[in-house]
């Protein structure tokens, strides 16, 4: 009965979300009209700065959904029955990042109609081809994973788990490889960009489990069972520790930086990122979890949850800041080139997030994403 109080309390604060979402929504399906009208006329892309915030926005969902995956298929070889109750969630979760932010991709072509030539013309020597295509096979994949997962196939999820894993990390080393392989972009060069990417898409991903998965059930009113919220504060407990690494591996990329004074690195750390970066990125996102996490993982989920999302704020703006500041510097002449987003590029970021829990939140209606696939030698960690 105290259950069911609950729920009812909280149902109009989940008619408020679905209304604020649907708004949003529409606004993004808007922004991908002006652009299927206008093209990239409305964008605030140039010569200068071809890559948009669409493109940061696609790479942060793209590699949260990524980290997604790695995480469940990670604990699903290890079949430790706590965190296989968060498996089946945090597969339909990867799928409802990456539908959308595959769709927003496409729209950034300024006309939809023009993915055609991507298929019929692959560019086989070009990252950007083989990233779109990985990504393509790697959805496939984790669809194929989550029906196997939601009838209860375990062998077949099992199998799936391993490759899909193994599809995940190509992917996402793939789309750091994009950004590696520019000579004369002195912030993107490098092997450490895809190691990056991997490591940043785990730490989105298991931020994006533990925050959605509060969440959901203080929205439904559903109280967590006990090896549920030992699992979430085990992943802040991981968390924590990726975080930390996350900081000296950050440190360091800065120290390189200005020591071999990169030109674009200062553009990061003084202007015109400088806030974005001290502020949002390392201290809200990083520092401040982590801070929270060491003193209070053992505390009620909430504080959990709250990490989480400062951590994802980080991680996008991470992302932003390296899309937008390595595009600044012209290799040619080196002027500085400028860049101010449109409201249709962040109408279409704003459509795409909501698309995203939207599909979520419909997963989490009909499809039973607490339901877990029971292995017949599970582990009973």
């Amino acid at each position: 009965m105290k259950n069911n109080q609950l729920a009812s309390r909280k149902t109009p604060l989940i008619y408020l979300v679905m209304v604020i979402l649907l708004a949003l929504l529409a606004l993004g399906v808007f922004s991908a009209v002006q652009i299927q009208l206008k093209g990239q006329a409305v964008f605030a892309s140039s010569d200068q700065v071809p890559w948009n915030i669409i493109i940061a926005g696609y790479v942060f969902l793209a590699l949260t959904a990524s980290g997604l995956c790695l995480t469940a298929n990670f604990f699903e070889l290890l079949k430790i029955r706590r965190f296989q109750l968060l498996q089946k969630r945090a597969h339909f979760m990867a799928i409802s990042f990456l539908v959308p932010s595959l769709a927003m991709l496409a729209m950034d072509l300024g006309q939809f109609s023009r993915v055609h030539h991507f298929i019929l013309h692959p560019g086989f020597t070009s990252p950007l081809w083989w990233m779109g295509t990985v990504y393509g096979i790697y959805l496939v994949l984790l669809m194929l994973e989550f029906l196997a997962i939601h009838n209860g196939r375990a062998k077949m999820a099992f199998v799936f788990s391993v490759i899909t894993l193994i599809t995940a990390v190509v992917a996402t080393s793939i789309l750091g490889g994009i950004f590696s392989v520019i000579l004369d972009r002195t912030l993107w060069f490098g092997s450490g960009t895809p190691v990056w990417f991997v490591f940043s898409s785990v730490i989105s991903g298991i931020a994006a489990m533990i925050s959605v998965t509060v969440l959901t059930y203080f929205l439904n009113g559903r109280p967590m069972g006990e090896d549920l919220e030992q699992a979430l504060r085990e992943l802040g407990t991981i968390l924590t520790v990726l975080l930390g690494i996350g900081l000296v591996f950050t440190v360091w990329r800065l120290i390189a930086s200005v020591y071999a004074k990169a030109p674009d690195a200062f553009f990061v750390v003084s202007s015109p990122y400088s806030l974005q970066f001290w502020v949002l990125f390392l201290g809200i996102g990083i520092v401040i979890p982590f801070l929270l996490l060491l003193t209070r993982t053992r505390r009620k989920p909430g504080w959990i949850e709250l990490a989480g999302f400062l951590v994802l704020i980080g991680m996008y703006m991470d992302k932003h800041i390296f899309v937008i500041a390595g595009q600044l510097r012209q290799s040619i002449d080196g002027s500085i080139a400028a860049y101010t987003s449109t409201p249709s590029e962040w109408g279409l970021i704003a459509g795409t997030v909501a698309a995203t829990a939207l599909i979520y939140m419909v997963g989490e209606r009909y499809l039973s994403l607490d339901r877990t696939v029971v292995h017949p030698a599970e582990s009973t960690l």
